[in-house]
C-alpha cells in the first residue's frame, strides 16, 4: 500500500550550476519551499568576467559554495566539487549544460556511467549561437535522457535537430508574476499620474528600455532611429533603466544625434516597487537586439515590446513573443525599420491595449516562476522514477 504523501521520502535533488543570480531568487525560493524536494545547490560565489548580483548568501541553508578555477580567459574552467557527496547522496542531479565548465562534463558522464539520474539544464540555442561550440555542446547533450531547457520553443527546436527520444521539458523562463502584480497594485491611476507629474514625465510620450548598457543590446541603433520618431512624436521621452560599460559612449551618441534632451538615464534599479511606476507609465518597451527575461518583465506589466525579427539571433524567451500580438518586430539591423515599428506602435492606441492584454496574460499563465517551479518538480520526479 502506498504511503500517504506526507510520509513519502522527499526526493533528494542537487543542482550544480555556476551561480545564483538575483533574477533567479524567487524561483529558487519557491523550489526550496516545495515539500516534494530536498534540494541542494552547488555553485560559485562569483562568475569571472560577469557582473552579476548574486543571492546565494540568502539561501545559506540550501547552498554549498564551490571554488572555481579559471583555465582560460574565455571562462573555460573547473569547479572543485564534492564528488563523493554528489554521486552518492542524491536521487537526481541537475547539471548546468555548459561544457565550458569541464567539471560539468565529467560529473554528468561519471554519474551516467554509475546509473545515477542526470538532468542537463541549459539554453539549447542562444543569440549568436550555431557554430562549432554549439554543435559540440548539443553532441554532448544527446547522450542524456533528460533535458531541461528554457522554453517550449526550445523543445521544438531540439526535436527538429534529432532529439526525438529524450524527455525534454521547457521551463518557460520567467519572473515572479505575483511580485510584479503586487508592485503594480501599489500604483492606482491617480497615484501613478501624480508620480509621473512629479518625475517630469507629463505630458511626454514615454518609451522604456531596461537592460545593461552593453554593446550587444544595440541601443546605438535606437539612438539613430530616435530622430525619425521624434519628427512624428515631438514629445517622445526615452527612459533607460540600466548601467554598464557603454554608458559614456551612448551618452555621447545621444548628444551627437541631437536627442540628449529626450533621454532620461536612470541607472540600475533592482527593487520591483521602484521599477513598477516606470513600466506602468510607458507606452512601449524598446529592445533593439536579442531580448531575454526583459521581455517577460515587460509582459508582466502589460507593456508591448519592440524588438527584431530574427529568431536565430534572439534569446530563448523570444518564444513568448507574438508578432503583432504582444508587440512589433523590425528587420534585424534596419534602423529605419526600427523607427517605423516604434512609430506604428505609438500611433495605434487600440492595438497597444490589445497587445497589453495579451502580454499580461502570457506572463500570468505561461511564463513565470510558478510555471517554472512546477515544471522543475515534474522533471525531477520523472527523472527520479526512471530506473
Amino acid at each position: 500500500m502506498n504511503r500517504p504523501r506526507a510520509e513519502q521520502r522527499r526526493l533528494r535533488v542537487a543542482v550544480v550550476t555556476n551561480a545564483l543570480p538575483h533574477y533567479r531568487e524567487d524561483f529558487f525560493r519557491s523550489l526550496f519551499q516545495r515539500p516534494e524536494l530536498d534540494l541542494r545547490v552547488f555553485c560559485q560565489d562569483r562568475v569571472p568576467g560577469l557582473n552579476l548580483e548574486l543571492v546565494h548568501d540568502r539561501f545559506s541553508d540550501h547552498v554549498t559554495l564551490v571554488p572555481f578555477l579559471a583555465l582560460t580567459r574565455d571562462r573555460l574552467g573547473w569547479q572543485r566539487l564534492p564528488w563523493r557527496r554528489l554521486l552518492s547522496s542524491f536521487d537526481v542531479l541537475f547539471v548546468l549544460g555548459n561544457p565550458r565548465i569541464l567539471s560539468n562534463v565529467v560529473l554528468a558522464g561519471v554519474a551516467r556511467i554509475l546509473g545515477r539520474r542526470v538532468v542537463i539544464w541549459g539554453q539549447a540555442h542562444t543569440a549568436g549561437g550555431g557554430g562549432a561550440s554549439e554543435r559540440l555542446r548539443l553532441w554532448w547533450w544527446s547522450g542524456f535522457d533528460h533535458l531541461f531547457v528554457y522554453t517550449d520553443g526550445e523543445v521544438g527546436w531540439l526535436r527538429a535537430r534529432g532529439f526525438r527520444h529524450q524527455h525534454i521539458v521547457g521551463m518557460n523562463n520567467g519572473l515572479d508574476q505575483r511580485r510584479i502584480d503586487a508592485a503594480a497594485a501599489e500604483w492606482p491611476a491617480e497615484g501613478l499620474a501624480r508620480w509621473a507629474e512629479e518625475n517630469g514625465l507629463e505630458p511626454n510620450t514615454v518609451v522604456l528600455s531596461c537592460a545593461r548598457l552593453e554593446a550587444k543590446n544595440r541601443f546605438d541603433w535606437w539612438l539613430e532611429a530616435m530622430p525619425a520618431v521624434i519628427a512624428r512624436f515631438p514629445d517622445l521621452l526615452w527612459c533607460v533603466i540600466g548601467d554598464g560599460g557603454e554608458r559614456a559612449r551612448l551618452h555621447a551618441k545621444a548628444r551627437s544625434a541631437g536627442v540628449a534632451e529626450r533621454v532620461r538615464w536612470l541607472g540600475a534599479i533592482l527593487d520591483e516597487s521602484e521599477l513598477a511606476p516606470w513600466f506602468l507609465s510607458s507606452r512601449l518597451l524598446i529592445h533593439p537586439s536579442a531580448i531575454g527575461l526583459t521581455l517577460l518583465h515587460a509582459f508582466g506589466y502589460g507593456l508591448p515590446v519592440i524588438t527584431h525579427d530574427d529568431a536565430e539571433q534572439q534569446m530563448p524567451e523570444f518564444a513568448a513573443f507574438i508578432p503583432g500580438g504582444t508587440g512589433l518586430c523590425y528587420r534585424y539591423g534596419d534602423v529605419n525599420g526600427l523607427a517605423d515599428a516604434v512609430a506604428r506602435g505609438l500611433a495605434d492606441e487600440p492595438g497597444l491595449r490589445r497587445m497589453s492584454e495579451t502580454a499580461r496574460r502570457i506572463a500570468r499563465e505561461e511564463y513565470n516562476v510558478q510555471v517554472m517551479a512546477e515544471r522543475f518538480v515534474g522533471m525531477a520526479v520523472h527523472a527520479g522514477a526512471t530506473a
